[in-house]
Parts: structure tokens; sequence; C-alpha cells
């Protein structure tokens, strides 16, 4: 019996050294935390300038630089539109996509009727053509000296939105004129927006 309450007796030192190493080393992991130097508020003043560099929220800013604030929200603006074209076209084009992976799996399901799979492969065929229309119409008008241009189509309307700031009645007409002869659509059908 002695040497069965002397093992008990072990395993539990054991066991209340153990629990102590782990407390001693979270005490240590908590008081060496890494994000606490995030929370320590620094004060001071900073300057507004950095040698050449000028801090952006500095209250000197539009006063020591002139000029130079309105070429940084020109190329600001400049790169949101130019985001929002290449945003607008890859979600355009992943929607082309999705509508052709669905009907080219109709077209790969065995046990579809010949009638459906040749609904499918027309509907194919109108999704390459409508987007081999816009892609025409797009380029064309960058030819015409056009910004960036990106087209929406929904079942009767085009949309057409241009990187222009001011589009003139002539500009307008040109835009339609080109659109009613590559997409053959109405000209009260098609919305031009500028950006």
């Amino acid at each position: 019996m002695s040497f069965q309450i002397s093992v008990i007796k072990k395993n539990q030192i054991l066991a209340w050294v153990f629990t102590l190493v782990l407390c001693v080393a979270g005490i240590l992991n908590y008081a060496n935390d890494p994000r606490k130097n995030y929370q320590v508020e620094v004060s001071g003043k900073m300057e507004d300038s950095l040698g050449e560099a000028i801090l952006v929220d500095s209250p000197n800013l539009v006063s020591n630089v002139d000029g130079y604030v309105e070429s940084i929200a020109e190329t600001s603006k400049t790169q949101t539109a130019l985001e929002y074209f290449a945003q607008s076209r890859m979600s355009r084009n992943n929607a082309y996509g999705e509508q052709m992976e669905v009907y080219e799996k109709m077209l790969e399901n065995p046990t579809l009727p010949e009638s459906q799979k040749e609904v499918a492969q027309n509907e194919i065929k109108k999704i390459n053509e409508q987007k081999n229309a816009i892609a025409i119409v797009e380029n064309l008008l960058k030819l015409k000296g056009f910004g960036e241009v990106v087209i929406f189509k929904n079942a009767e309307s085009i949309n057409v939105v241009v990187a222009e700031e001011n589009l003139s009645e002539a500009k307008v007409a040109q835009i339609q004129y080109i659109i009613q002869n590559e997409m053959g659509a109405k000209v009260e059908n098609i919305h031009i927006n500028n950006l």
C-alpha cells in the first residue's frame, strides 16, 4: 500500500508542477503581448513636412504646394474611373461566363432532349454575338476619341458609360450611330451616361 500512495503523491506533484508551468507561461505570454504596443498613444507634435514630403493631413497642404492638390485629386479621380471601368467589364464578362457555363452543362447532359440542346446552342451563339458586338462598339468608340467605355445590354436597352466630362449632342449622336449600326438597337433604347 505504501507503494501506491507514493505513486499517487508523485503524480499529484507532477500535475501541480505542470499546472504551475502553464500558469507562468500564460502570464509571461500576456505580459509580452505585441498587440499592446499598438494601443500606446503617441504624444508630441509631428511636423507638417518630412524633408520634401508633405503629410496628407497637414493643415498647410494647400498653401505649401499650389496646384499639387489638384493633381492629387485628378489622379485619384482617374484611378477611380479606371477601376470602375475595369471592374464593370470584369463583372459583365463574369456574368456572360456564368451563362455560357450553364448552357454548356446543358449540352453535356446526355438525358437532355435534342430540342433543348438546340436551344442551348442558340443561346450560346447569341451570347457570343452579343459579346463580339459589344467589344466592337467599345473599340470603335475608343478609336473615335472617346476615353474609356463600357457597355451593358439588357433585353432591349443598351446602357453606355463613357469617361467624358462633357458629352455634346454631336458626341451623343456619334455614340448612338455606332451602336445602331453595330448592334441594331433603336435610338430610344440607347442610354448614355458620362463618368
